[in-house]
């Protein structure tokens, strides 16, 4: 990554903590953005997640800090895959959403 990316990252960063206290997951920061649209590859919903990428390798947060955010902000259906390779990214993507149910994340719906 080049330097002017960083800087833009890092300053998108600051800003989302300055505005919510964290990096919002990307279907709370863009409701309207459904789970596999183009929208997620490019425009706003790919800098979000070029952001909160950034901020999530960056955060110090251990396995249990990263499930309490997750927990916080319960994924839709459609994300739970999402979540637990964020989580989990060695884990085959069905036990990790297991995984996820067995720590409250996605047992509503």
């Amino acid at each position: 990554m080049d330097d002017r990316t960083r800087a833009l990252l890092d300053a998108a960063v600051r800003e989302q903590l300055h505005a919510h206290g964290r990096i919002l997951p990307p279907w709370r920061a863009h409701p309207q953005i459904e789970r596999y649209s183009i929208g997620w590859r490019m425009g706003d919903g790919e800098w979000h997640l070029m952001v909160w990428w950034h901020w999530w390798e960056a955060a110090p947060m251990d396995e249990a800090e990263g499930i309490a955010y997750f927990q916080a902000d319960e994924p839709p259906r459609a994300w739970r895959d999402w979540v637990a390779h964020q989580l989990w990214p060695e884990m085959d993507i069905g036990e990790g959403v297991r995984r996820l149910a067995e720590h409250g994340i996605g047992t509503a719906g």
